[in-house]
This record gives structure tokens, sequence and C-alpha cells, in this order.
């Protein structure tokens, strides 16, 4: 993963949604099952909300996503 500095934001609204998918396919296979997989996709997660300009029903996606993690 790359190395950002404060305001930079690893994802762009236009690729939100892609990333948004990849992360329910992952997880929802195998991917929050280990402790190494919650720390890096919680992560991803955590990344990808803090997207400028993040839609409603995405902020939605990502927290289900957290809360998937969690219960993992």
């Amino acid at each position: 993963m790359n190395n950002l500095g404060a305001g930079t934001h690893f994802y762009s609204i236009r690729h939100l949604d892609s990333a948004i998918e990849h992360f329910e396919q992952v997880l929802s296979l195998e991917g929050a099952n280990s402790l190494f997989s919650k720390t890096y996709w919680r992560g991803r997660v955590v990344q990808a909300l803090s997207t400028p300009g993040l839609a409603p029903a995405q902020h939605s996606r990502l927290q289900r996503l957290l809360d998937r993690i969690a219960q993992a």
C-alpha cells in the first residue's frame, strides 16, 4: 500500500464503486477470517470512507463491510 501524506486520498470518487465491489467480493469469501486480513481490510475500507464526495449509498455499503469485518 502507498505511504500517503496527510490529506491524500487513495480512492477517487470515479473508481470507488469498483473498489467497494472488490471489498464485498473478497470479504464475502475469506478476506475477514484471519487477523492479518481483518486489519488489512479494515484499513482499506476506512481509507475508502475518507474519499471526498462519498454518496450515502457508498457510505452505507462501506459501513456494512466494517460491520462484517468486526463480526468475523
